[in-house]
């Protein structure tokens, strides 16, 4: 959740790990989504293909790929520091030896689908009441930037977004606090006047700008052999009735300071439970 305490210069916008910045091209960014610490891993993984496995059925290789968005909440109990966490994770299976071009598109896929399921379970009934986070008006846009940052081939798009002042961003901030207020579904940007008078009407939504759009999601017909849901560690095309559906699993997790990190395990959190079970449409 974003607030006014977040907004640094936006001078600061392409060597701060942390904070918020204002953008003529797109609006308001979160920087530390805008890191891609999180693709960067998942970039990772398409490229090492660990633990590929052949599949009879498709006449292919494929290899487990997991990706997740999360929340966490620290508190004490008897004075043991504790981490809660919430989220969703994205397990599939990707086809072995793709192009970098269809690693990157595949890749795409997965954050579109996980991102969008993560900001409406933020913004659900459970946590609505806490948080204005879910589907905050720069957090998908965010998501995106760091995205590029990682699979894009161009600029830095920080650079390229045009961040303004921070006595600029402030101005914007105040005729509209607060901004969770402004909800943004889609992965494009809301942008608001950057010139006194700084309140008029509401933000307006804009296309995404060529240098942020040029990689593209898997379209419907090509999730077929590329990417499939992963079932008992192999690939599945009938684990939804829709094909295409990513099976994006809630969960909740608990661990402490030093716990290890599996973020780079290809399967990325081996411990926790969770919140809705999927099962198979079909018996085998």
């Amino acid at each position: 959740m974003s607030n006014r305490n977040d907004i640094i210069d936006g001078m600061f916008a392409t060597t701060s790990n942390h904070g918020l910045v204002y953008t003529e091209e797109l609006g308001w960014i979160d920087l530390g989504h805008a890191q891609g610490n999180d693709a960067r891993i998942l970039k990772r993984k398409l490229e090492q293909e660990f633990f590929p496995k052949y599949s009879r059925e498709y006449n292919d290789w494929y290899f487990p790929v997991s990706y997740h968005q999360e929340m966490a909440k620290r508190t004490k109990i008897l004075g043991r520091e504790l981490r809660f966490h919430t989220g969703v994770n994205t397990a599939i299976m990707v086809r072995s030896c793709l192009t970098p071009s269809l690693k990157a598109r595949a890749a795409l896929t997965l954050m579109y689908g996980t991102a969008k399921r993560f900001e409406a379970w933020q913004d659900s009934i459970l946590f609505n009441w806490y948080t204005d986070s879910g589907f905050s008006v720069e957090d998908l846009v965010s998501d995106l930037v760091g995205f590029y940052r990682v699979f894009g081939t161009g600029p830095d798009p920080l650079w390229l977004a045009k961040p303004v002042s921070y006595t600029t961003a402030v101005q914007i901030w105040d005729a509209y606090d607060p901004i969770g207020k402004f909800k943004n579904t889609k992965f494009s940007p809301y942008l608001f006047p950057t010139k006194s008078p700084f309140k008029y009407g509401e933000p307006i939504k804009k296309t995404l700008p060529g240098w942020l759009s040029y990689i593209t999601p898997l379209e419907e017909q090509h999730y077929s052999r590329i990417i499939y849901n992963s079932f008992n560690n192999k690939p599945t095309g009938n684990f939804f009735d829709n094909p295409t559906r990513l099976n994006h699993e809630l969960y909740g997790s608990i661990s402490t300071p030093g716990t290890i990190n599996y973020a780079d395990s290809p399967f990325e959190r081996p411990l926790y439970f969770l919140l809705n079970p999927h099962s198979p449409q079909v018996a085998w």
